[in-house]
């Protein structure tokens, strides 16, 4: 199918190319600051496996979440993990943390906090 129409193919390169630079942008990126890793990698989750309620759109919730996984995922300390949670939950409040229940309040704020911390 490729052979036949190449524009399958490019649009296949740049998904891929896209996924790439994602994944570098929230796993490669051990200069940036705990604070801005762990939003990265909320806000992306909150993107690709996050639920939308039809009373609140604006609030995303992203089941099954725990806070061991944010410390495997990124590989930062469980101390660091929980600072940076209690950050954008009492400072920003960007999120709001239940039992492995992540629900992000406001997508804005924690994308500006990804991309300036």
């Amino acid at each position: 199918m490729m052979r036949v129409y190449p524009q399958v193919q490019l649009a296949l390169l740049r998904s891929l190319e896209d996924r790439n630079r994602t994944d570098e942008k929230i796993y490669l990126m051990t200069g940036r600051s705990p604070l801005a890793r762990v939003a990265t990698l909320l806000t992306h989750l909150a993107d690709t496996a996050g639920i939308k309620t039809p009373p609140a759109p604006d609030r995303i919730t992203i089941n099954g979440l725990r806070q061991s996984d944010i410390t495997r995922t990124l590989q930062l300390g469980k101390s660091t993990v929980e600072n940076v949670l209690h950050r954008l939950r009492v400072d920003h409040e960007a999120i709001d943390s239940r039992y492995r229940q992540l629900v992000v309040m406001d997508p804005r704020a924690l994308e500006h906090i990804s991309s300036t911390a």
